[in-house]
């Protein structure tokens, strides 16, 4: 037998709590046991911004959020008191800021109307985040200094060229991944002076990047996949290299991954679906903003079977778990500890209105369901 179809026969099993009415959750942070974080979004034609938070006891959506129009890809925080929100609004990049009392819409510097998306964030401190997306068929990255957000040069690309996820070890190290339109993986390091793009592993094409976690100076992961399924990238302090995970698939994903230590990370995705028409998740984005990136709106994919992997620091293995009778994604995930894990994603599938938003929550023992309100 073999060994991930071994793991996953014997992993416990999960119990994935739909939450109550539609939407999707794409990420998903946590700053104690009793604050959680998670961003997504409702309906795909014209999306409405979805947070959903937890106060130690339930998960309960924020009502009344502006814009009224807009899709959440990312999320992060320092604090109770600092959290961000990114995505996109129209075909303008959305920032959203949590202060302790209230969500507010801030700045962005991306040209209005320059079909701009914001596909992920990270933050350091108070006075340092980073977020990353596409400008019209360009990288964008833009950084807040506790004041302003404002933009940051990053490499050139021969082609159009997407971010899609971003992480910072410290405010001299942060890395941030995606690909270009060529089928080829990106990836940018920040030194503490620039954006340096760097050396991927030969993986072919057809490949793409989607998120990636930075635990150390010496030691960060990205997901994603290539056409013979899953992806995982590890970076060791002087080179990225190609690291075996389990077979889910050919039309198999990782679109989420977070680690603590050098001992414990967790990958999430699912077994098809992810990979579809102008890149994904990301191209579907950039299809539903009226960008150049794709072609059309991508179509619906049929039963995906969510998947969650994790790195004991010998090995990746698959973690079973039932799969509803629509399917599923899951499409973030957030490590807080050994003993504390969310994941986030839907039913069905990420671009189908009738998606509903599914929480996943790990004990240090076994993945098991979150209480709804």
């Amino acid at each position: 037998m073999p060994a991930a179809a071994s793991a996953a026969r014997t992993a416990p099993a999960v119990a994935a709590v739909s939450v109550a009415g539609r939407g999707v959750l794409n990420n998903v942070v946590a700053t104690s046991a009793r604050n959680a974080w998670a961003v997504g979004h409702v309906g795909i034609s014209k999306p409405r911004p979805l947070i959903m938070r937890w106060n130690g006891s339930a998960w309960n959506r924020v009502p009344g959020l502006r814009p009224a129009i807009g899709w959440l890809d990312g999320v992060a925080a320092t604090s109770a008191r600092n959290v961000w929100a990114v995505g996109f609004s129209g075909s303008s990049a959305l920032i959203l800021h949590w202060n302790g009392s209230a969500w507010k819409r801030m700045h962005s510097p991306a040209p209005a109307g320059s079909r701009a998306v914001l596909a992920d964030v990270t933050a350091v401190s108070r006075d340092d985040a980073w977020a990353v997306g596409i400008s019209g068929s360009k990288t964008l990255i833009v950084h807040w200094n506790g004041t302003a957000w404002t933009r940051v040069h990053s490499p050139a690309q021969r082609a159009a060229a997407f971010l899609i996820g971003v992480s910072a070890a410290s405010a001299r190290d942060a890395w941030a991944v995606g690909f270009s339109g060529t089928g080829r993986s990106l990836i940018l390091h920040w030194n503490g002076t620039a954006w340096k793009q760097v050396p991927t592993p030969g993986v072919g094409t057809h490949v793409r990047l989607d998120r990636v976690t930075a635990i150390s100076a010496r030691d960060a992961w990205a997901t994603g996949s290539s056409g013979s399924g899953t992806l995982i990238l590890h970076w060791n302090g002087t080179a990225w290299t190609r690291t075996p995970s389990p077979s889910g698939g050919s039309g198999a994903g990782l679109v989420g991954v977070s680690g603590t230590s050098a001992r414990n990370a967790w990958a999430v995705g699912a077994t098809s679906g992810l990979i579809i028409a102008g890149g994904g998740r990301a191209g579907y984005v950039a299809a539903v903003t009226g960008t150049a990136w794709a072609p059309g709106p991508a179509s619906l994919a049929g039963h995906a079977i969510p998947l969650i992997l994790h790195w004991n620091g010998t090995v990746w293995k698959r973690v079973h778990i039932p799969v509803p009778a629509s399917g599923g994604d899951l499409l973030g995930v957030f490590a807080a500890s050994g003993r504390s894990a969310w994941a986030v994603g839907c039913t069905r599938f990420f671009a189908d209105s009738r998606a509903t938003p599914v929480i996943l929550h790990w004990n240090g023992t076994a993945w098991k369901r979150a209480p709804i309100r």
